[in-house]
């Protein structure tokens, strides 16, 4: 059965782009210009997510969160605010208000589809992984670090580092892969997911994208499929 995604957005052209970015064989989408339009639309579909906006005239995504949430014929859904903040106190009052998650605007497709894999646990596949070292340039709250790859996926990469992490945590990171004409600098999001002993008194950390730069997603996949033929 498709799941029922709703975005709403009070900009026409915005709501647009964002249809344009599921595929319609797993998603069923709707979209509305207004959080009591969106209501409405959520008491004829019974959607599964909610993606909101959160800078809209009448109420705003915070606000619809809220009026949501104290519906309850209407509060079983997930909500995503989307968000031109990246501000801590920011983020922490969408979730307050009712919000599952966020995701910064403008938004893309590899990062859409992460939150929303998240959001609805769509089981995925073993990814396959790479056998490669590359360094990383990393930032974990106001700390930066170094460390460097054991493994690489479409989805997440192995990681080695004298550098001590929680399951849970999240990291900005920055790689180079090699593609068409160069190398590719990949900056992504991620989440740690395990913790394991490595070599030479270092520890392994998996950690699981959850945010890409726009295009990454997909300079991953290609590097992933010339190294193995498969997708």
């Amino acid at each position: 059965m498709k799941k029922k995604v709703l975005f709403v957005d009070n900009v026409k052209s915005i709501l647009e782009r964002e249809k344009s970015m599921l595929n319609r064989d797993n998603f069923q989408v709707f979209v509305a210009t207004g959080g009591e339009e969106a209501m409405e639309v959520h008491r004829r579909e019974g959607l599964d997510v909610i993606v909101v906006d959160q800078n809209m005239p009448g109420l705003t995504g915070e606000e619809f969160c809220k009026k949501l949430r104290a519906d309850s014929d209407l509060k079983k859904v997930s909500i995503l605010v989307a968000t031109l903040s990246e501000d801590k106190t920011d983020i922490d009052r969408f979730l307050k208000a009712g919000a599952n998650g966020y995701i910064k605007k403008p938004m893309n497709k590899d990062d859409l589809a992460a939150k929303l894999a998240k959001l609805l646990d769509v089981p995925t596949r073993q990814s396959i992984r790479i056998l490669v070292r590359i360094k990383i340039d990393g930032k974990a709250g106001g700390d930066f670090f170094i460390a460097n790859t054991v493994d690489v996926s479409a989805t997440g990469l192995l990681f080695e580092s004298e550098r001590e992490f929680k399951v849970g945590e999240f990291l900005e990171t920055s790689f180079y892969l090699p593609g068409e004409g160069g190398f590719n600098r990949v900056v992504t999001r991620s989440e740690v997911m395990r913790v394991a002993p490595g070599d030479k008194g270092l520890t392994r950390y998996g950690v699981r994208f959850t945010e890409f730069r726009e295009g990454n997603g997909e300079a991953i996949s290609k590097y992933v499929f010339k190294k193995t033929g498969k997708a």
